[in-house]
Parts: structure tokens; C-alpha cells; sequence
């Protein structure tokens, strides 16, 4: 035997010694905190599982907040050359080439494709007829677009394009709020002992965080389209604003009324002096102890919250553009999708869905209707929320509950794993069977739970719980009690009118009419 193996073999003796000495005194360590941990008062055991949740919590809306941050840089830039700020989402593929002058839009819920090309305003149209011969390739297959649709736009940063980038960030409020409501739900269904209490006003808090951001975010698309006009030369001229009789004036509109009639008489003041832009305060410095009873008022107070920032939002100077000295031009080719695009994408996936269906109980025909409203069966569909893949999984909310309950992993699952479709699949279809299987079990009609499912799979079990408790409340055995009383269709017209969100409403429609295409 060689020196080199002799060491080898002392080398390894040695190693396993000192390993066996250290997980000695590592289980002896172990067992000195376990019993700390059994003789530590009952208030610290509490505090200290609160700190843990907290900690949780924070990692998720760090990486939350450094996710918007990105996002709006890159907005930022987009319409600093666009004049908007059109990124990817779902059910929405965007790909910008060519130091960023090229665009091509996939539009998978409305089935067209668009390439657009940013030219100098006195660049001749012609030019683009290179891009028109090469075609557009979606999904391999390349689309002629000589016989595609043609319109020509200038870059005039109008306060309608402006509204409609501070109606994005919005919806993406709107959304991650609803994530905190389900992270918020299955703390409670998961029954670890956290008071209802605690969790309602940690979920509150962020929510005000949020619109408080917002805030921040709606101003700075503000400054920016300010800054952009004034840049080329785009002159306006103020307006009166058309106020609607049949809304109730609030204090925020009677401020956006009286900036408007300043404007009227000293437009060139407002457009240099940042402290007379209209300005509103969202309530974030103290949040309301919560519990059962003011479940509701909680609510409202969001509600009236995020309200109050979508009036932010409407707050855009009433103008006439008179001047207008675009500088660039948008010349953008439209086509229809394949009629067999979207069929082709099904197909690719539809053995995921059965192969899950048998596994969980869960109708491939609902499961297919869900992957279309999703992602319009795209793998590496990413929202703002964010969530990812076929079936738009939160990692820290259905992904959390799916590897907790059914892999026996108590984490998050990451984002590059949802990318992954048998696992997206089978996650998503897990969480389905989550609801319908733990925290809707007491909804006795299975057509009623098929509807609440959906609806909770989009916003969570409390949400659906909150449409048919008289006060608001999360608790999912008292709704059931409700819904028991009802007739499957009323189940689903109740929750049309009562869901919190819009965007569930919506959710639960399109994915109701959808199951049809796959039975």
C-alpha cells in the first residue's frame, strides 16, 4: 500500500472521529435548547413564535419590494423610449430587441401578434419592410405579415397613456394585496396556534406598506410623463374636469378640483412647482389592533385605503395636448394567432393534467380551464404578483401549503421549480386538492364547493369565506353553513356580487366557461 493511500485511509479514520465527536456535542447542544425551550415562560414561547412568523413574513415582502423595484426600473425605461412601459405578464409574452427599438407582442388571451418598431418621426415607413419579409415566429411557426393589420402612432406621451401606466401599478396592488389575504388565510387554516388577531393585523399593516408605495410609485409615473412632455416640447392647455354626478365627492376629489382650477389661471406655476401637484395621505402610521369583531371594519379600511389610491391614480392634470412635437413614431404590424395554437399548447400539457386528476380527485376538464386562464398553457408565464409557470404558483402561498401538507417540507417552494411543468402541474393540482379536500371539506354540494374552489384558488379560502359571513369574518365553517342553505347556483351568483376583488370575479367566470372546452 502507497504512501498517498496509507494517508487517504488516515485521513477518512480521522475525519469520522472528529465527525462522530461533533454530532455528539451537537446532539448534546440540541438537548440543552430543547430544554430551554420546554422551561421557557409561555409569553416568551409566544413572542418568539410571533418574531419567527414575522421573520418569515419579511423575507417574502423584502423580496417583494425588491421585485417592484426592478419591475419599475424597467418600466421606467421602456417609457422613456415608448412613452409606455409594456412588459410581460401571464398570459402576455413581450420581447424587446435591437437596443430596445423593436418590440413583439404575444398576446395569448386575445390570440394576435404584433411586432412594433420605434423610428424617428421623419424616418420613412418603408424601412420596416425588412421585418415584414422576415415574418414573425411564434411557437416555431412564422406568421406572414404581409397581409397583417398596419397603424402608426406617435410618442407623444399622452395623459391617457399615462393613466394607463399608473392603472398597472394599481392592478398589481390590488393583486399583491390579495396574496397577503392568502398568506394571511392559510396561517389561520393551518391552525399553528397564532390568534387570528395577530395575523390580521400583520396582513393589514403590509397592505397599508403597500398603498403607501404606491403612493410613491403613482407620483413618480407622474414626474416622469412631466418631465418627458416638457422635454419635447409638448405644450397643453388646462381643461375643467368632467365630475360625474352620480359619485359622492370625497375630500381627495375636492383637492384634485381645486388643483384643476389652479391649473385654470397658473398651469405654468403647477407644472414647475412639485409641492402644488395634488398630494394624498394614506393612513400607515398606526394600524388597528384587530380581532373577530373588527374583522370587517379592518376591511373597509383597506378597501376605503386602496380606493383612495386608485383616486391617486385617476389624479392626472386635465389637458389638451396643442403642440405636439413627437420626436418618435411607433409602426406596428398586427396578426391572428394559428386558429390551432392555443389546441397545440393544450395537447402538450393535457397528459399533466390527467395523469393529476387521477392522483388527486380533481376534474381534468377544471384543471385545464384553470392551466388556460392561467398562463394560456405557457410554461414560463410569470405575473406581478409574483406567481410562475402553467398554473401561476405562488411559492410562498400555494407552493408553501403544497410542500407543508403533501411533500413534508416546511418551506417555500423557488421560483425555478415552477418553471418545471410535472411539477407546476402537479403543485397546482395538490393545492386544488388542498381546498377541496381540507379547508372547503364542510361545503356539502360538490357542484358549490367546485365554484368555491376556483374562487379560492384565485384569492383564498377566506376571501370566499368573508362573501357569505354576515360580518366579514375568514371563518370558512360558518360560510359553509351558509352556502349549505343555497343551490349551487346561487352559490355562484353570491359569490359574482360578494368576492372582495374584481379581478376573482372575473377569475372565477372565465375559468366557469372554460371547463366546458374540456369535457
Amino acid at each position: 500500500m502507497n504512501y498517498y493511500y496509507k494517508s487517504l485511509i488516515a485521513f477518512s479514520i480521522t475525519s469520522i472521529v472528529f465527525s462522530a465527536n461533533a454530532n455528539t456535542e451537537s446532539s448534546f447542544a440540541e438537548l440543552e435548547q430543547a430544554k430551554t425551550r420546554i422551561n421557557q415562560p409561555f409569553e416568551e414561547k409566544v413572542a418568539d413564535f410571533h418574531q419567527y412568523v414575522n421573520q418569515y413574513l419579511d423575507e417574502y415582502e423584502a423580496w417583494r419590494s425588491q421585485y417592484n423595484e426592478a419591475l419599475d426600473k424597467q418600466r421606467t425605461e421602456l417609457i422613456g423610449q415608448w412613452g409606455s412601459g409594456e412588459v410581460s405578464d401571464q398570459t402576455k409574452s413581450v420581447e424587446y430587441t435591437d437596443n430596445n427599438t423593436v418590440k413583439k407582442v404575444i398576446d395569448y388571451e386575445n390570440n394576435t401578434a404584433t411586432i412594433s418598431v420605434l423610428l424617428d418621426a421623419d424616418a420613412v415607413t418603408e424601412s420596416t419592410r425588412t421585418i415584414v419579409q422576415q415574418g414573425l415566429t411564434v411557437d416555431g411557426q412564422v406568421l406572414n405579415l404581409t397581409q397583417a393589420s398596419i397603424s402608426l402612432v406617435q410618442v407623444n406621451y399622452s395623459l391617457q397613456q399615462e393613466k394607463q401606466e399608473k392603472s398597472f401599478i394599481i392592478k398589481q396592488i390590488e393583486l399583491q394585496m390579495k396574496e397577503l389575504d392568502i398568506q394571511a388565510d392559510r396561517l389561520i387554516q393551518s391552525e399553528t396556534g397564532i390568534p387570528e388577531s395577530f395575523i390580521f393585523e400583520r396582513a393589514h399593516k403590509q397592505k397599508q406598506i403597500l398603498l403607501a408605495e404606491g403612493k410613491v410609485r403613482l407620483k413618480h409615473i407622474t414626474d416622469l410623463y412631466d418631465s418627458k412632455r416638457e422635454e419635447l416640447g409638448i405644450e397643453t392647455v388646462a381643461l375643467m374636469p368632467m365630475v360625474s354626478d352620480s359619485k359622492p365627492t370625497t375630500a381627495l376629489q375636492t383637492e384634485q378640483t381645486q388643483v384643476s382650477d389652479k391649473q385654470t389661471t397658473k398651469q405654468a406655476e403647477l407644472r414647475n412647482n412639485a409641492t402644488d401637484k395634488p398630494t394624498v395621505t394614506l393612513a400607515t402610521e398606526q394600524a388597528p389592533v384587530v380581532n373577530k369583531q373588527t374583522t370587517s371594519q379592518v376591511e373597509r379600511h383597506d378597501k376605503a385605503s386602496f380606493k383612495e389610491a386608485q383616486a391617486f391614480a385617476e389624479i392626472v392634470v386635465p389637458a389638451a395636448v396643442i403642440k405636439p412635437a413627437a420626436q418618435k413614431k411607433i409602426v406596428s404590424y398586427t396578426v391572428k394567432l394559428p386558429n390551432k395554437s392555443l389546441n397545440l399548447r393544450a395537447n402538450q400539457y393535457h397528459p399533466l393534467a390527467t395523469a393529476e386528476s387521477k392522483k388527486w380527485g380533481i376534474d381534468e376538464a377544471v384543471i385545464m380551464a384553470i392551466m388556460h386562464s392561467e398562463s394560456s398553457f405557457r410554461p414560463d408565464a410569470k405575473s406581478h404578483v409574483p406567481a410562475f409557470g402553467l398554473m401561476q404558483v405562488v411559492p410562498v402561498s400555494a407552493g408553501h401549503d403544497v410542500n407543508k401538507h403533501i411533500r413534508n417540507i416546511d418551506a417555500p417552494m423557488k421560483a425555478e421549480e415552477l418553471y418545471v411543468p410535472p411539477l407546476n402541474v402537479e403543485t397546482g393540482v395538490a393545492y386544488l386538492h388542498i381546498l377541496n379536500d381540507k379547508y372547503l371539506k364542510a361545503i356539502i354540494d360538490p357542484q358549490s364547493r367546485l365554484y368555491c374552489m376556483i374562487a379560492a384558488y384565485n384569492t383564498g379560502a377566506g376571501n370566499v369565506a368573508r362573501a357569505f359571513n354576515e360580518n366579514r369574518t375568514t371563518n370558512i365553517r360558518k360560510a359553509a353553513e351558509v352556502i349549505n342553505k343555497m343551490p349551487p347556483d346561487q352559490v355562484y351568483q353570491h359569490l359574482l356580487k360578494q368576492l372582495p376583488y374584481d379581478e376573482t370575479k372575473n377569475y372565477l367566470k372565465k375559468v366557469n366557461q372554460r371547463i366546458a372546452l374540456y369535457q
